[in-house]
């Protein structure tokens, strides 16, 4: 349970999260709109924002120590957020979180063929000669790391309704209803 004056600093925070995810969002569609090999950092840059934010927001929706599940029990309810909902999903919080040990985990392996380090264009269908490391494929909507994809639009209409919900709120007096 959040002490009613102070929804305001968890709704402000968590609009902090989504003004930065979307803002974010729109830069990537401006990238993509005038995708050239000069703004291909970019895109990846503003995918991965977008895909930390997303984190950000579980954590404040499905805390993981026990002590504080009441709050994002709490936070859910009056957010109108079901655990359906793609933001609690796991495997983008966990492996954004635990990147630096997913990489550890992913390097054991030996990998045959060309390593690609940062691609941004189609889908291309491989035969296991190529290897990205990171790639945002601009038909399919998917960022591709380490072997996983993250389909993109999904993560994006949710932190949306989430931040059109947060700004009502914050116009209102910061206070959920």
């Amino acid at each position: 349970m959040i002490h009613p004056p102070y929804e305001v600093f968890y709704i402000e925070s968590m609009l902090t999260a989504t003004n930065s995810a979307l803002e974010s969002v729109d830069r990537l569609n401006n990238c993509i709109k005038t995708l050239s090999p000069t703004n291909h950092q970019e895109v990846i840059d503003n995918t991965l924002n977008i895909i930390n934010q997303a984190a950000a927001l579980s954590r404040y929706l499905w805390p993981s120590k026990s002590s504080f599940k009441l709050r994002g029990q709490f936070l859910r309810q009056k957010l109108s957020i079901q655990d359906s909902n793609t933001l609690k999903a796991r495997n983008i919080r966990n492996f954004i979180e635990h990147f630096d040990e997913n990489l550890d985990t992913f390097c054991k392996n030996p990998i045959a063929g060309t390593i690609i380090p940062l691609y941004v264009g189609r889908y291309q269908l491989t035969n296991n000669t190529f290897f990205y490391f990171r790639a945002y494929f601009t038909d399919k909507g998917v960022f591709h790391t380490l072997g996983k994809n993250f389909e993109m639009q999904t993560i994006v209409e949710e932190i949306e309704k989430l931040h059109n919900h947060l700004i009502e709120l914050s116009e209102n007096g910061g206070r959920f209803k």
